[in-house]
């Protein structure tokens, strides 16, 4: 074994591990912060940021950033992308956590009700903002 530390797990592998063991929770429903669109927009906030995406606040319920705009809706937070080719197709956003998700033909404009904070959720946000910083 020698002098050397142990291997720590770097905080995504934790998050891939959670995920994978617990991806069975979704179909039993949400977090606490389910339909709760404040909760949700600020979760989306603070997503966006840590990923260098400059967010604008529009209101106490509505931001715009680069790629859309997100804003708090009755049952949730609804979030717009738009853009040309979006790494995306219809069951994306019709899976649990998500609500009214619509992609459209051209795949340039995606409108989606987020009722949880999920890895679902955070994959989606993740895979649009990989997107449109690393070259659409």
């Amino acid at each position: 074994m020698g002098d050397e530390a142990p291997k720590q797990r770097d905080l995504e592998h934790l998050m891939e591990q959670n995920a994978t063991e617990l991806d069975f929770l979704s179909a039993y429903g949400g977090t606490s912060l389910e339909g709760d669109g404040a909760p949700l927009l600020s979760a989306l906030v603070r997503f966006l940021k840590a990923g260098n995406i400059e967010v604008n606040t529009v209101s106490e319920t509505e931001i715009t950033f680069s790629f859309g705009t997100a804003s708090v809706v009755e049952n949730g937070c609804q979030v717009v992308v738009e853009g040309r080719g979006l790494p995306l197709v219809p069951s994306d956003v019709q899976q649990a956590g998500f609500a009214h998700g619509a992609l459209n033909k051209k795949r340039n404009r995606c409108e989606v009700v987020l009722i949880d904070w999920g890895f679902e959720q955070r994959r989606f946000i993740e895979r649009v903002s990989e997107h449109f910083t690393h070259g659409e």
